[in-house]
């Protein structure tokens, strides 16, 4: 495997791994991982995290989306809390680290695309995401939390208790977009004391907010 080959193999899909290079190419990780050292050295590749790379911009026939880097950086994964609730335009702020939740330890990474970081979740209340198409091909596409579930796992992941004060300081726009019954649907599925009395609280918090 040369540079060329490798450029040619992945410029549609600029993200792979070492053991896609193992397979495509029948190589041994003693072959191939001084190449990639040597290539990440030369700026011809950009590690993100131990065996996982991608092309530089000017070979990348297409610019990935970051919250696909996310999904990719790191699986199983989707793209949740704060960052969601921006995406989804539910609070004004700009949010530059790119948070998710994840069924397996808590990390975070700085990239070259991005800061990523993740927070361990239950596998059993690990649902409540749909994909998003962001853009018109594949590496655009991510995995998002509904702006219900988001709302549920900043509850879940944040410290302390999310009383109506609390909910009210996240300055919460377009709130009708959210359903109360999915609201009241994840407390019956997730047994929490804690999350069943921040859901009471946010109920409250919008049901004061629409009289407003």
């Amino acid at each position: 495997m040369n540079y060329d080959q490798l450029l040619l193999t992945f410029s549609e899909r600029p993200f792979f791994e070492t053991a896609d290079l193992l397979t495509l190419f029948n190589e041994s990780e003693q072959q191939v991982l001084p190449r990639l050292s040597r290539w990440v050295s030369q700026g011809k590749l950009l590690q993100l995290r131990r065996s996982k790379y991608l092309l530089p911009e000017h070979y990348q026939k297409q610019t990935p989306h970051p919250f696909y880097i996310s999904n990719f950086l790191y699986s199983p994964s989707y793209i949740s809390l704060y960052t969601a609730l921006a995406h989804h335009k539910l609070i004004p702020e700009h949010t530059p680290l790119i948070q998710a939740v994840t069924t397996r330890d808590t990390r975070r990474w700085q990239t070259s695309y991005g800061n990523y970081q993740y927070h361990s979740l239950k596998i059993d209340r690990f649902r409540g995401y749909e994909i998003h198409r962001l853009g018109s091909f594949s590496q655009q596409n991510a995995f998002i939390a509904t702006p219900e579930k988001a709302l549920i796992d900043i509850c879940l992941l944040n410290s302390g208790e999310w009383d109506v004060e609390r909910w009210r300081s996240l300055r919460l726009q377009n709130i009708e977009i959210l359903n109360s019954d999915i609201l009241i649907e994840n407390i019956k599925w997730i047994h929490s004391k804690k999350l069943t009395r921040g859901v009471t609280a946010l109920l409250q918090h919008l049901e004061r907010s629409d009289e407003k």
